[in-house]
């Protein structure tokens, strides 16, 4: 058992993809330090660089196989979770300062103003308005038709 050049090679090729691995948000590199901690196991009792090549790429691609998988499932496994907000979508509101397309405005909603703003007619002050999607804390407002008067 020898601790040569390759071996610190390996060394330092598996803590670096292992502080990749810890720098990033998604899974990139982690099969790779696995792999290069294989190679450098491998390394301490071979010296021939074309096995130790060898054996970092077919554990890579090993642990990549029975990862990947797994990790995509818990993916979608995991759900959006709601917010407070999300709850007043399709709820109505009204205006308390005019919106246009070009300009947001304010609405309120359950006593609390919000900014609001609209995707295609203007909406003027005490116009009756329904929630359509949320983007950040501004609310994408729509009119709501007013019923047609019978005389």
């Amino acid at each position: 058992m020898t601790f040569d050049k390759l071996s610190i090679f390996w060394l330092i090729a598996m803590v670096a993809l292992l502080i990749l691995e810890g720098a990033t948000v998604n899974m990139v590199s982690i099969w790779f330090a696995i792999g290069a901690c294989a190679a450098l196991i491998v390394s301490l009792f071979c010296g021939n660089i074309g096995v130790q090549l060898a054996v970092f790429v077919v554990v890579s691609l090993i642990a990549l196989a029975l990862t990947k998988p797994l990790v995509a499932r818990l993916r979608r496994a995991t759900p959006d979770t709601p917010t407070n907000g999300d709850r007043n979508i399709g709820r109505e509101c009204v205006v308390i300062e005019a919106i246009s397309p070009e300009k947001p405005g304010r609405v309120r909603l359950d006593g609390v103003d919000w900014t609001a703003r609209c995707a295609d007619a203007p909406l003027a002050v005490g116009a009756r308005c329904r929630v359509a999607s949320i983007e950040s804390t501004v609310l994408v407002v729509e009119a709501v038709p007013q019923p047609a008067v019978v005389q």
